[in-house]
């Protein structure tokens, strides 16, 4: 059996990071260059020329035409971190070159920065990771199936409708060849049409074909493009074997990674992010190095994110 060139790419080894961005003035330098790739443009004149000088730990540029200044940062995801750049490379690297999701307590223990900047920094981080990927949708023959996060409750329900178990959608849209090539893992209050047809709208094209269960709500994706539903019988059995393949088995890697590395999780609150960790990672498999620098492109390109926001902001 071949080897599996996706699983056994090398990405951004920890050699090759370490020697580009121990140093915060490397760490500064691409930040530079993906905030302003053709060199600076102020953001109040669009003029060129400017002068710089420390405040503080900090870089200012000062527009030499209109005297507007503006740190490295401002107005990008690092804006009002105390933490030096470095740490924030660090944090992208372990996050976009690991095979499973990294928590903050190891974000804890590999950064030398206290639990609750741990969490902060991964909150931020994954943020970015679900806005940016809200920017596009599926589309062509996207198998859908409907799902479940949490434990088992002494004496309740199991399956649909458990009080235990978090609701959510994941849908995986796959190739002319069958192979997948794009994921979305959305939490839902419940699987009701109107639900279905609120997330279809965000995140399905037009002209699409759905593959589903018989599941009631799955019916206003007809809407959509073409729907292909699949009754299951109680047993579990399906018309094909193929099917459901990929979203089964992509389900199959979410929960295991979830459960493998966080032990608390408030999914109903904070679910969508963790989620949208796996997601951005998985539809960007495909080349591991250049995750990481997407990762600190969308961070720069991001507005600041505030510790309110993160700790008050839900899901829909």
């Amino acid at each position: 059996m071949s080897k599996n060139k996706i699983q056994f790419q090398i990405g951004l080894s920890i050699i090759e990071f370490n020697k580009k961005y121990l140093i915060e003035s490397n760490c500064r330098k691409k930040v530079y260059e993906m905030r302003w790739p053709s060199g600076f443009v102020c953001e109040k004149c669009d003029q060129n020329d400017y002068w710089t000088f420390e405040r503080g730990s900090k870089e200012i540029y000062q527009c030499k035409d209109c005297n507007h200044q503006c740190s490295l940062t401002a107005g990008t995801l690092f804006e009002h971190s105390r933490l030096p750049l470095t740490i924030w490379f660090l944090a992208i690297h372990l996050i976009s070159q690991s095979k499973n999701s990294v928590s903050a307590l190891e974000l804890h223990r590999q950064l030398e920065v206290n639990y609750k900047t741990a969490w902060l920094l991964k909150q931020k981080i994954m943020q970015m990771m679900y806005d940016r990927d809200l920017q596009y949708k599926l589309s062509g023959r996207i198998e859908i199936d409907d799902a479940y996060l949490g434990g088992k409750l002494e004496g309740g329900k199991r399956g649909r409708g458990s009080e235990n178990k978090s609701p959510f959608l994941a849908a995986v849209q796959t190739n002319e060849n069958g192979n997948p090539i794009y994921a979305r893992f959305s939490p839902v209050k419940s699987f009701s049409r109107d639900t279905l047809k609120n997330w279809a709208d965000l995140n399905i094209s037009q002209g699409s074909h759905c593959v589903t269960d018989g599941l009631d709500c799955f019916n206003s994706l007809k809407s959509y493009g073409t729907h292909e539903p699949h009754i299951i019988s109680k047993e579990g059995h399906t018309c094909s074997n193929t099917t459901f393949y990929w979203v089964n088995t992509v389900l199959s890697n979410v929960k295991t990674s979830l459960s493998g590395t966080f032990h608390s999780l408030n999914f109903d609150k904070y679910g969508y992010r963790y989620l949208a960790d796996l997601q951005f990672r998985f539809n960007r498999r495909f080349d591991l190095k250049r995750l990481f620098y997407s990762m600190i492109r969308n961070s720069v390109s991001h507005s600041p994110t505030s510790r309110k926001f993160i700790e008050s902001a839900e899901y829909g």
